[in-house]
């Protein structure tokens, strides 16, 4: 357990996939690194099985857009280098992602969508209009009347699999405390100290706040004009399943009317996912089996996977902020008025795929959500 005389340059709340990149960050600058886990390391939202790393559509361009895009376009080089680092695999892998057309005035959205990616990102990824050729067996053309929007930026992880890879290489480099909660946080000018929920006390230079959907309770007090009596986040449970099907991991993402199959390494699939505001306090991680259009929809979509076994289920709270009504904007960066309190709290769905970018470090600046 941690000793009450231990300061440390930076302590972190939260052991998912933000708090984990955190303190490889921090490592890899020389600081001396606490993490705190309520749990377990990765049992939240970074614990799913769903990983679709999907950008943004690239039409209407703005500065969410831009920062995601930084996210999904660094990823690879950056996954290579921590799989460098511990001989271990992520799972990750550039598939790109399929987009059923049902309407015929569709294809001038997807036109408008294909002029943006020319124009906003890298020449190497692209957005287009095809005919579903080459995945005859994977899509449901009938759903697909009018082609499909293909786009070969869109990636895949496996977020168990990276939750583990970083906490590899973190284990010997840091001082990870799990089973131990922080209940309540001071910062002043020169640093902060967090109480655990074992009564001890951790102080450090800096303070971040990386656990998810807890983390509104945490910060609401700092958030100054902005504490108000309305929450500045909510969590949105999520469902999603695990089947077995046979194939050779060349197949692309395919996503419909809010169903996502993913397709994984060791002819794994995974099908999500449910969005539900109200939830049992309690019940965050309890699979609710009445709850499973998601999976009706995509086998609709991907007909392919209907005799699939389903081998594993999945529910987690995932968080939304809701500062000033953009609850898929991320929140990373310090809080408002104290130079020492950071947060790293992902946008909606999109977390795994900006978390590896260096907030704190200085080199990435996220001036659009405080």
């Amino acid at each position: 357990m941690i000793q009450l005389s231990n300061h440390f340059d930076i302590a972190i709340i939260g052991g998912g996939i933000a708090g984990l990149w955190a303190a490889r960050h921090a490592v890899k600058r020389g600081e001396r690194v606490v993490l705190i886990e309520k749990r377990t390391i990765g049992c939240g939202a970074s614990g799913g099985f769903l990983g679709a790393l999907m950008p943004h559509m690239p039409d209407s361009w703005n500065k969410k857009k831009q920062y995601q895009y930084l996210g999904l376009s660094t990823l690879a080089d950056t996954i290579s280098e921590l799989e460098a680092d511990t001989g271990l695999s992520c799972g990750y892998r550039r598939c790109g992602r399929i987009m059923p057309i049902v309407k015929e005035n569709h294809a001038g959205l997807v036109a408008r969508r294909s002029e943006g990616a020319s124009q906003n990102w890298d020449q190497s990824f692209t957005l287009t209009h095809s005919e579903p050729v080459g995945f005859l067996e994977w899509i449901n053309t009938s759903i697909a009347k009018y082609g499909v929007q293909y786009d070969t930026l869109a990636a895949r992880i496996n977020p168990r699999m990276y939750v583990k890879t970083l906490a590899t290489y973190l284990k010997p480099r840091i001082e990870i405390n799990e089973g131990v909660g922080a209940e309540n946080i001071e910062v002043s000018a020169h640093g902060g100290t967090i109480q655990l929920s074992n009564d001890d006390l951790v102080t450090a230079d800096r303070i971040v706040v990386a656990n998810g959907y807890e983390a509104y309770s945490l910060l609401q007090p700092f958030m100054g004009e902005l504490n108000r009596e309305k929450p500045i986040g909510r969590g949105v449970k999520g469902q999603a399943v695990l089947v077995k099907y046979v194939h050779k991991d060349d197949l692309p993402i395919v996503y419909h009317d809010g169903a996502y199959v993913v397709p994984h390494a060791d002819n794994l699939v995974a099908i999500g996912s449910t969005s539900e505001n109200d939830w049992e306090k309690g019940a965050e991680r309890e699979f609710d089996p009445e709850n499973m259009d998601f999976y009706r929809r995509a086998i609709d979509l991907a007909p392919a996977l209907a005799d699939a076994p389903i081998i594993d289920r999945w529910a987690g709270v995932r968080p939304r902020n809701t500062l000033e009504q953009r609850g898929t904007d991320p929140f990373f960066g310090p809080v408002p008025g104290q130079e020492n309190l950071f947060a790293l709290i992902g946008g909606f769905k999109i977390t795994l795929g900006l978390a590896h970018l260096d907030v704190l470090g200085g080199e990435i600046h996220n001036d659009w959500n405080v």
